[in-house]
């Protein structure tokens, strides 16, 4: 991914980027629209080994583009690699993640703070290494560039907020509404849709308009959406979701090309190929991280569900979650266990509204120009 936005980035100027951009991320949307029906399919109908099956004929044929079709003419300096470097920031991020995924499961507080230690050693020790190194794998004058810094703790924020949508939105449309897989993720196909348009008019705004004011409009739709999750009753139609999926989706495409841009743009050209990986490593970090926190919300609130209710365990919320297996819960003990499903899923998206509003109050920190 930081390649091909680095390449788009080489290729095209500031103000044809996001529209470049756009057209990228169209690919990205009709696979994004086709792959969670082809999926709930596949899960319905097959295997979900044929989920992964089905990515190495597709593997293959990129394989086989890049090798026809790509050509460069491109002029390298040679610099020393920074292996020590690039072992104490696989090791931080190795350690947080691991410590969010014990906070999230069942090894308890202990394992996490042992672990969060161990990440702020290393993290210590990696950026003591990129103070020194000849060629750091990141430039840490780049945390000076308070524009720089804005967009991707803003690329952060609101990849977990989508992380966060795209896994527990099924969930509620199989769990509570007792849909199919298919219609799961169906579910979140307009926000796919959405969030191309909302690329193309990021391209066109961002050549008029502030970064910052298209950010804000953007953080403000996501914020309708997510208010209205956390909100709506427990008998919402599903079509419902379909339309704060499209509101969303608008809002996803705006923040994430819009950032992605905007990181480029603030940095020296010589520095865009970090920029663009940072940014990279940015959003996916924020999903990973964020992931576990939705996971650590959702199971506590679940088990206090499942403790006021002697009758129902945290096995049967996963059979509830299952259509497959849900049709042999009992019949009595549904109605409370949607409940303790949609009350889980509704800490969710109350917990996203502190995100999005988190990320407001971080783009009002970035007092920058146009660009």
């Amino acid at each position: 991914m930081p390649v091909t936005f680095t390449i788009i980035a080489d290729i095209y100027p500031y103000e044809k980027r996001a529209k470049v951009l756009g057209f990228n991320g169209s690919a990205w949307g009709i696979a994004s629209v086709v792959a969670p029906l082809l999926g709930g399919f596949i899960v319905d109908s097959l295997s979900w080994h044929w989920i992964f099956f089905i990515n190495v004929p597709i593997g293959l044929i990129t394989m086989a583009l890049i090798a026809v079709f790509f050509h460069e003419q491109h002029e390298t300096v040679p610099a020393p690699v920074d292996y020590l470097g690039t072992c104490w920031l696989v090791l931080t991020l190795l350690l947080l993640m691991l410590g969010f995924q014990a906070l999230a499961g069942t090894h308890g507080l202990s394992s996490f703070l042992g672990l969060l230690i161990g990440a702020g050693i290393t993290l210590w020790l990696f950026v003591r290494r990129e103070r020194r190194a000849a060629d750091p794998i990141i430039d840490l004058k780049l945390f000076s560039n308070r524009p720089f810094v804005v967009a991707n703790v803003l690329a952060a924020l609101v990849s977990g907020v989508v992380i966060g949508y795209e896994t527990y939105m099924p969930m509620w449309v199989q769990g509570v509404l007792g849909m199919a897989a298919s219609f799961g993720g169906f579910a979140i196909t307009p926000s796919s849709l959405m969030w191309v348009i909302g690329s193309f008019v990021a391209g066109r705004w961002l050549t008029k308009t502030a970064p910052k004011r298209i950010l804000t409009f953007a953080l403000l739709d996501i914020l309708v959406g997510i208010l209205i999750l956390a909100l709506v009753p427990e008998s919402t139609p599903y079509v419902a979701f379909l339309v704060i999926a499209g509101v969303m989706g608008f809002g996803f495409g705006i923040v994430i090309t819009t950032t992605t841009v905007r990181a480029q743009a603030v940095v020296k050209p010589d520095e865009v190929g970090v920029a663009t990986s940072f940014n990279t490593l940015s959003r996916t970090l924020g999903q990973t991280l964020m992931v576990s926190l939705y996971g650590v919300v959702l199971n506590l609130r679940m088990a206090q569900g499942v403790a006021a209710h002697p009758a129902v365990n945290m096995g049967m919320l996963n059979r509830l979650i299952n259509p497959q297996t849900a049709v042999s819960l009992p019949r009595h003990l549904l109605p409370v266990l949607h409940e303790i499903l949609y009350s889980g899923l509704h800490n969710i998206y109350f917990f996203s509204v502190v995100i999005v509003v988190l990320g407001l109050v971080f783009n009002a920190l970035d007092r920058s120009g146009k660009q």
